[in-house]
Parts: structure tokens; C-alpha cells; sequence
């Protein structure tokens, strides 16, 4: 199977873990680590949307309703809806577009499709197919979802940066090969040599004798006329466990650079702990949030026209629930969104990952005494009756 027919498949963490040994024989070890990499960081930012919710309001106002239901719930009878925007968001970051369309109520990404463009005129899809059904009718973007990732030379600056990696890893995988393998120094005597079976028994111990030596486990080998055997050993050790670091570094690498095309903070991909609060901080602000943005826009463009949206109906995404909230860490917090009246206590609750009461009095929006007017000084009224 070609790498590329492998990436046609949704990204997902099984496919993740076996790619290195399943292409083991047919990749370069650069392609395997740029796999590795690409489909890492893509695997992560296409979970995080998907674990967003999308918010429909009507007036202004929220409302859940089967649009509601569709995009957070069940879009179709085979996927949920974390399957769902897991599968567009890898296919939009790789492919660089992803397609949705509509059948009979249900919402399905295209696997392959044609596109012919126009300059002013809507443009059009056709040869549209899931799996093995191929949906043999034009849609026009108006009746379709289409996302293009603006971030087009993200693959080719990838592709040029593991470009170097091949040699690099075969490098260091010799290095690893050979610091690892077996090595020593063979005496024969020159009363041996003069032995008339020595060729043949000399071919015999090389090929037979210490091949069977040096892979067993436990081995004994066969010596005659004074021959000495001395194994190399030194700095062995050492020199693998060097080798694992390099290989180790250059996936580190990978993985760095590969997250800084798609603008994730190294860091997250990496595992790295320290400053993680910041990081997730800067992936939300330059990654997630334009992506989810043009999700945002692109449903709401097609579900209303402009007067509706105007009006106050539109979809968002609401990123708020990827980071995890401790509700001891904000509670000092809370407190002052509901007493200044910024939010009432359903809206703290629900930002705060807890289910709204419901109840008339949480709907309700509370201000302390501490917040009043700001009074006009005497300087004031005299500097404005002067003017």
C-alpha cells in the first residue's frame, strides 16, 4: 500500500502507533518519521476541535434545535460526532480542503471529489464519493459545507524540511547498527595455516562457526590449533545508548518542525510540561480558534441568509471547553463575573463545565453594593461650566 493510499484513511491513534512497523519495509526511515509527525500534530489539533461544541442561536439568543443536534450529537447514521469533525479537520489539514455534503439529513465528508471554479457564478462539485458509492449529481457550493486551508505551503515547507532527514537517519541507524553488532580479532597461528584442510576448514568456522555464534544467545565456538578469538567491546555500550539519543532528537525534530507549519506550540506535540499553560494558551489563540472561526462562518453563511444573520442567527464554536477548569482555581473568580454582573450563575456554570440549573433565580443577574456610579468631582462641573 503507497503512503498516500494510507493517508486517505482517517487519522487515528491505532493507525498512529503501528505506522513505523508497518511500513518498516517500504518507506525510507525519513518517510516513516515525517508520517509520524505530520499525522501527530494533525491527529492533535483535529481532537481538540473536535471536542468543541457548536453553539446555534436564534435572535440573538441560544437555541438548541436539530441543527444543534447534527453538528454535536449525530450528523449520520455511522459516525458521532467527534468521529466526525476528527475525520474533516485531518482531511482539511492535509489535503489542504475538505468537502460535507447533505443526504437526506445527513452529513458526509467526501472521500474524493471534482471541482470546476468560477469568477463570479457559484462553483460546482461533481464525482462526489464515500467509500464505494459515488453520488452522481452536481452540487453547487451553496448546497455544500467546503473549507480550503489557507495555510497552502504548509506541505511543501514539511516536504522540504525532511527532505535532509533521509540521509541523516540512515546515518544514524548504521551507526546504531554497527555500535550494537559484534566485533572481535581472530589469531591463527602460521602452524595452523600450513594445515592442508585449512581453506576448508577456515571457510567452514567463518560462515557456519561464528555466524551461529554471534546470533545465539548462549553459544560456544569451536577453536583449533592455537587459534585465539577476542571480542571488541569497548565503549559499546555507550555508543548504542548514544545512538538511541540521536535517533531520539531527530524525531524530536520532526515533530517540532511539523507542528510549527500547522502553528502549534513545539512543546504540546513534544510532551514537553514546562509552560504548558502558556502554550495551549498560544495553540488556542493562532490555530484553533482560526480554524474554528471558519467553520463558524462557513455554517453560518450557508444555513442563513443575510438579513437572518444580521437578525442574530449564527453558529459558533465555543473553544472554551478545551482546557480543563478546576472550579477551587476559579472560584475567586466566579464570584466576581456574577457579582459585577458580567454573568449570571447558569452562564458561570456553564463555562465553568457544570450543567445549568434552569431554575428563573440563576438566570438572573446579581450586582454588589461595592459597584456604583462613578461620582462627577467639583473640579470637574467647574472645568465644564468654565468650557
Amino acid at each position: 500500500m503507497r503512503i498516500i493510499e494510507w493517508f486517505g484513511r482517517l487519522f487515528t491513534r491505532s493507525e498512529r502507533t503501528v505506522i513505523l512497523n508497518e511500513y518498516k519495509n517500504e518507506l525510507q526511515n525519513s518517510i516513516a518519521i515525517q508520517a509520524f509527525a505530520l499525522i501527530t500534530t494533525i491527529d492533535m489539533i483535529a481532537s481538540l476541535v473536535a471536542k468543541c461544541e457548536f453553539k446555534t442561536y436564534r435572535n440573538g439568543k441560544e437555541f438548541k434545535g436539530y441543527e444543534w443536534y447534527s453538528l454535536n450529537v449525530k450528523p449520520n447514521k455511522n459516525q458521532n460526532s467527534t468521529e466526525f469533525w476528527q475525520e474533516f479537520i485531518s482531511k482539511l489539514l492535509f489535503y489542504r480542503e475538505a468537502l460535507v455534503i447533505n443526504v437526506n439529513n445527513q452529513l458526509i465528508i467526501a472521500d474524493d471529489f471534482q471541482k470546476e471554479e468560477f469568477a463570479v457564478k457559484e462553483s460546482e462539485f461533481t464525482q462526489i464519493s464515500r467509500g464505494d458509492i459515488t453520488f452522481n449529481r452536481k452540487y453547487k457550493m451553496s448546497d455544500v459545507l467546503y473549507l480550503r486551508y489557507t495555510n497552502s505551503d504548509a506541505m511543501q515547507i514539511i516536504s522540504s524540511i525532511f527532505g535532509m532527514y533521509e540521509k541523516l537517519i540512515s546515518v544514524a541507524s548504521d551507526k546504531y547498527i554497527k555500535a550494537g553488532g559484534q566485533k572481535g580479532t581472530l589469531e591463527i597461528p602460521a602452524a595452523a595455516m600450513g594445515d592442508k584442510d585449512f581453506e576448508k576448514r577456515y571457510t567452514k568456522l567463518m560462515n557456519e562457526h561464528f555466524g551461529s555464534f554471534f546470533k545465539s544467545t548462549n553459544a560456544v565456538l569451536p577453536l583449533w590449533n592455537g587459534m585465539k578469538y577476542t571480542a571488541v567491546t569497548s565503549d559499546s555500550v555507550k555508543k548504542t545508548t548514544n545512538e538511541i539519543s540521536d535517533i531520539s532528537k531527530l524525531v524530536d525534530d520532526a515533530l517540532s518542525r511539523a507542528a510549527q507549519a500547522y502553528k502549534v506550540p513545539p512543546a504540546l506535540v513534544r510532551g514537553d510540561v514546562a509552560g504548558i499553560e502558556d502554550a495551549v494558551n498560544m495553540l488556542l489563540t493562532v490555530c484553533i480558534d482560526p480554524l474554528t472561526d471558519m467553520i463558524g462562518e462557513e455554517l453560518t453563511g450557508k444555513k442563513f441568509d443575510p438579513i437572518e444573520v444580521i437578525n442574530g442567527n449564527y453558529i459558533s464554536v465555543d473553544t472554551s471547553c478545551i482546557k480543563h477548569i478546576d472550579i477551587f482555581d476559579i472560584a475567586v473568580n466566579a464570584d466576581k463575573l456574577i457579582a459585577s454582573g458580567m454573568m449570571n450563575i447558569d452562564e458561570t456554570r456553564d463555562k465553568a463545565g457544570l450543567t445549568p440549573t434552569g431554575e428563573k433565580w440563576a438566570r438572573r443577574h446579581y450586582i454588589t453594593k461595592n459597584y456604583t456610579t462613578t461620582p462627577v468631582s467639583y473640579t470637574h462641573l467647574r472645568a465644564h461650566e468654565t468650557l
